[in-house]
């Protein structure tokens, strides 16, 4: 049987901390303990198991309930708690905890789930992914502050990796350091240099900063590159020779 959040669903929860259930609540600290003892991969086998089989039940719960019909069993943990209960290192679970652990008011335990996903080894799967969902979740908090600390966390860990050096230079454009955005996604692009999405990027923060020539012919590029339907450069130049006009305006 899945152990239960017996004292009011997500109010246990909105009280209590995830690092404090997996301790305090007997059927969560029975399920770490248990498994601690256990091999590596079959502690992953049972988490995957338990992640994903949850994740089915609850849209069969939601289309039963779209049709009118009542949905079999009680309430459960949240998605996610009992797998990382089972595994402490399962990156899909630290996610999906670490997302209600914020949204519940636990910003702080949120922070340390997240986190732990930059000390996982570089081969989990799809870590890369996790953890630029983990960085999209935070900046649509509009939490520029602790999606920059995420996102420097995974780029100091591995420099090269174009997707976190995108976070760190928007997070830091939408924070208003603009020649320091410039600078990542300079180094974006000179990994990339023919990705006209990354050139589109590097001339918006260029517009940001008011280098308006650059950002103009790097813009120039973007469009030389990108398909007919990509339109996100041409959006960018429009806005570069508006703010050039009323800068000529005001001199």
């Amino acid at each position: 049987m899945k152990p239960k959040a017996t004292i009011g669903g997500m109010k246990l929860i909105e009280k209590t901390p995830f690092s404090t259930l997996v301790k305090s609540n007997r059927a969560l600290a029975a399920l770490r303990r248990d498994y601690a003892a256990r091999p590596a991969p079959e502690r992953r086998i049972a988490a995957d198991w338990e992640y994903h089989s949850q994740m089915a039940s609850e849209s069969i719960g939601i289309a039963m309930a779209r049709s009118g019909k009542d949905c079999l069993g009680t309430s459960e943990w949240p998605q996610g708690f009992v797998a990382l209960a089972i595994d402490p290192q399962y990156a899909p679970a630290l996610l999906t905890v670490g997302s209600i652990e914020y949204q519940v008011g636990h910003v702080k335990e949120a922070m340390t789930l997240f986190t732990q996903l930059v000390q996982l080894p570089k081969d989990e799967k799809d870590l890369s992914s996790i953890i630029d969902k983990a960085g999209d979740f935070l900046i649509d908090q509009d939490d520029y502050e602790n999606a920059l600390a995420l996102y420097s966390a995974a780029e100091r860990v591995w420099p090269d990796e174009v997707v976190y050096l995108l976070g760190v230079g928007y997070c830091l454009g939408k924070l208003g350091h603009h020649e320091e955005s410039v600078e990542k996604h300079r180094r974006v692009v000179a990994l990339e240099p023919d990705n006209y999405k990354h050139l589109s990027d590097l001339g918006f923060t260029l517009l940001e900063a008011g280098q308006f020539d650059e950002a103009e012919a790097v813009l120039q590029k973007s469009i030389s590159l990108a398909p007919a339907t990509y339109q996100m450069a041409r959006g960018n130049l429009i806005e570069l020779k508006k703010r050039r006009k009323r800068k000529t305006a005001a001199s």
